[in-house]
Order: structure tokens, then sequence, then C-alpha cells
């Protein structure tokens, strides 16, 4: 009974037009359709490169993106101020892309840069400071690309865009390194009961340990080590 009673009470035109009367329906079909056509005028003067790739385009996408929606279903926001918005940010789009193409030090500082991430069958620990990437991440990437260890790889980049760049080694320079598997890496031991090559699991630092209770890693100073392994790619 209760529950027939909020039924009924309920406030539906509130729950389907908020403040605006059924007239202004049309009206938001029409503002859509505009915003619409102005979003994809200023996506082409963009550019195709621009929509892919880099912190500041991420930032003008969206910026466009909140100043095309007000005014699609907000009555109180007109379409002039709103296409002045787009005309804005477009002209700072190209502005600053003018004073990035000539100076380096201004697209560092807008677009970030370049870091090494993987060298010498390796991973460049010194440099991940200054990323915010696990190594699960940087796992992950390089198997999908088909990696499935270290020694296949001479050296790997995060661009500025966010996307890593791999380059492999060929077969017969392909040497011992750290698993990328889960099921290989995951078997991290601190002590060596079975002489071989073994790469640190933390840096994949890679060399030949002897029976021990426990070696330090010289690059990192850990001492969990995981089987090397030295299978060529299948492609």
């Amino acid at each position: 009974m209760y529950l027939l009673q909020s039924l009924k009470s309920f406030d539906w035109k509130n729950l389907l037009l908020g403040e605006e009367e059924w007239v202004f329906l049309p009206e938001v079909l029409l503002r859509s359709a505009i915003m619409f056509l102005v979003t994809l005028i200023a996506l082409r003067m963009i550019g195709k490169r621009g929509i892919m790739q880099g912190v500041f385009e991420i930032v003008t996408i969206i910026t466009l993106g909140s100043a095309a929606g007000d005014p699609m279903f907000y009555k109180k926001v007109g379409l002039l101020p709103a296409i002045l918005v787009f005309v804005t940010i477009v002209l700072m789009y190209k502005l600053i892309n003018y004073f990035v193409a000539r100076n380096e030090r201004i697209e560092h500082l807008v677009e970030g840069r370049h870091v090494r991430l993987v060298k010498e069958n390796r991973f460049a620990i010194e440099n991940f400071k200054h990323e915010d990437i696990s190594k699960d991440e940087i796992f992950s990437d390089l198997r999908l690309s088909g990696a499935s260890h270290l020694g296949q790889v001479e050296s790997a980049y995060i661009e500025a865009s966010g996307r890593m760049s791999i380059f492999f080694l060929p077969d017969e320079k392909v040497d011992y390194g750290l698993p990328l598997l889960p099921e290989l890496y995951e078997a991290q031991v601190t002590q060596i009961i079975h002489p071989g090559l073994y790469s640190c699991a933390h840096c994949a630092y890679t060399k030949e340990i002897h029976l021990t209770e426990k070696h330090e890693c010289p690059v990192c100073s850990e001492i969990k080590w995981v089987r090397s392994i030295n299978n060529k790619r299948v492609t």
C-alpha cells in the first residue's frame, strides 16, 4: 500500500524533464545537432594526430567535450558562449603547438618525454623513479608484443604518449634473460641450490650463480632470483 502511494506521489515530470517543459525537447535536438557539428569541425581542425596522442591533446578533447555537453540540454546555457569556448580552445591548441614545435623545453614541459625502460637485457631501474608505471604494466606490454623474456629485447621505451616502443634482438643474438611469463617469474628463490644462469627478480640483471645461501645483485642489491631462459621469439 505504501509502495503504491509512493509511486502515485512520485514526480515523473521532474524525473524525465528536470526543470524544463516538454516544449524544450525539440530545442534539445537542435542544440545537440549544432554542437555535434561544432565539435566535428573543431576536431577536424585539431587533426588526427592530435586526437590520438599526448596529454595536452587529451586535455583538449576533454575540455571540448565539457563545452559541448552543457549547451545540448541546459536551457540556461546559450550556444554562442559554448561556440566561443570552442574557438578559444582550438586557438589555444594551435598556439601552444606552434611554440612546442619550435622549443624543445616547452615540448617536454607540455607533452613529457620518452624514458628508456629496458637496456642491455635488464630493466633501467634508474629511470623508473621518473615514471608512474608498475613492473606489471611493463611485463604486460612486453608479453603482448610477443616477448617471453628480456633476453629477446634490445630496448624498450615509454613514449610521451604513454605507449611503449619495443625493439627486439634478432634470433641469433637472443641471450639469457628474465622470464616474463608469470608462472616462471613467480618461481623466485633466494637460496641457489642448482647452479646456473639466474636473473635478478627486481632489475633483471643476469649472471651465473653457484651454490649459495644468499646472493646479492651487484646492480640493485636485491636477493631474489629467477632461473633465466633463452627461448627464441615465436612470431
